[in-house]
């Protein structure tokens, strides 16, 4: 049976997701008693992104890699900042209580403890101190003056000229952010065993080698002129190709009624965001949903799966939306917005025009999501809250559902 995803709607009002006042700490001194409030906070859900980044929202994690829990813990930083109190491992420890050492290790060491999480999940010293309620604890102060900086396994995968693939990452985004020679070919040729065969399709905890492998010399051509070949030879490799040109026809025509018939399904200029029957129907109604109801139409399916742009238009917003997870937002020339959220990869940027069918991105469970699927939403305006029915879009629009 297929998973049917569920979320809660985005509510901006509900989270302060403005930065506050930096107030410099110094590594020197001693940090408060475990359970209290500390001078340099994040909120809830800055910290959740800090944790998909990080080991994929895997709390309890533990691959062997040396790093542990959701926010992935070195031992010597878990044990320094007092992390034993409440578990001999941070993957051992629950999400409260890795938030909380968390918030020690921002105290004293600042974001850069997380390297390359902290700039995507906009992590910051300074703001609102999260909701977290770990066990209580004995009442003991740690100096953190010789304590190591925290380190990552994205911050040793930068060292060591490996890369850890997170969630809406593309291999042309590490290719252009890490400066890889070759480009997005390059970056797949070296690792062209752990992507697989399809290069759009990385996963998030996947580790990838910057360093292009460089490509094979061509053989130096023989010296002197090739001989001619004897009539006999000629006529036997004619024979041979012949065969080889029927068959590349035979397969044009067998391509083509595939093309027809996805013509026929659509029947008009747009085409499905998947292939899959619809979950979730639109405008169900259920507390789930801040609005009351449900805004969009799910498509159960794995993650992984490819997302396509519904009709032809431009890009207006790639990237996370809160409980929407990882989304794409794209306005149409009929002044209409549609809406993907809960991808696991996006293909497109801001600004970017897209055909009807062109893959912007990849399914998955992002966000407020209990199940792998695609959110999918129609909307008079870019923002939520202007939503029409998306079933009775893609119908008009030639989609067979």
């Amino acid at each position: 049976m297929a998973v049917r995803g569920r979320h809660r709607r985005y509510q901006p009002n509900r989270i302060n997701r403005a930065s506050l006042s930096v107030t410099a700490g110094g590594a020197g001194i001693a940090l408060p008693l475990i359970g209290t409030g500390v001078a340099q906070a994040a909120d809830l859900d800055t910290w959740n992104k800090v944790a998909a980044c990080e080991s994929t929202g895997r709390w309890h994690v533990n691959t062997g890699n040396g790093y542990f829990g959701g926010l992935q813990f070195a031992q010597s930083t878990w044990e320094a900042y007092g992390g034993t109190r409440y578990a001999a491992r941070a993957d051992l420890a629950t999400r409260d209580q890795q938030i909380a050492v968390a918030e020690k290790v921002l105290d004293g060491q600042g974001p850069g403890a997380w390297p390359e999480c902290s700039g995507r999940a906009g992590l910051t010293r300074g703001g609102e101190s999260p909701d977290v309620r770990p066990a209580a604890a004995t009442a003991e102060r740690t100096s953190v003056r010789d304590v190591q900086p925290q380190t990552t396994p994205q911050s040793r995968a930068g060292r060591a000229e490996m890369y850890t693939v997170v969630p809406g990452d593309t291999l042309s985004r590490i290719a252009e952010e890490r400066k890889v020679r070759g480009g997005w070919r390059g970056l797949y040729a070296a690792n062209r065993e752990t992507v697989g065969a399809d290069p759009d399709l990385i996963l998030p905890g996947q580790r990838l080698a910057l360093r292009a492998k460089a490509a094979p010399k061509p053989k130096a051509p023989a010296r002197g002129p090739a001989a001619e070949p004897s009539r006999d030879k000629r006529e036997k490799r004619e024979k041979r190709e012949k065969p080889a040109t029927d068959r590349e026809k035979s397969s044009t025509t067998r391509d083509k009624p595939s093309t027809d018939r996805k013509e026929r399904v659509t029947g008009g200029s747009m085409v499905a965001p998947v292939g899959a029957s619809t979950g979730t129907p639109y405008r169900k109604a259920g507390s789930s949903w801040s609005k009351g109801y449900h805004t969009g139409v799910d498509f159960p399916v794995p993650t992984g799966t490819s997302v396509r742009s519904v009709g032809a238009g431009t890009v207006v917003s790639a990237g996370w939306e809160g409980s929407f997870g990882y989304q794409v937002v794209i306005r149409h020339g009929d002044g209409r917005y549609t809406q993907y959220a809960h991808l696991s990869a996006i293909s497109v940027k801001d600004g970017q025009s897209v055909t009807a069918g062109q893959r912007i991105g990849r399914s998955g469970s992002t966000g407020n999501s209990t199940g792998p699927h695609l959110h999918f939403e129609v909307r008079t305006g870019p923002g939520w809250g202007s939503d029409v029915d998306p079933v009775a879009y893609l119908r008009a629009g030639g989609v067979r559902m």
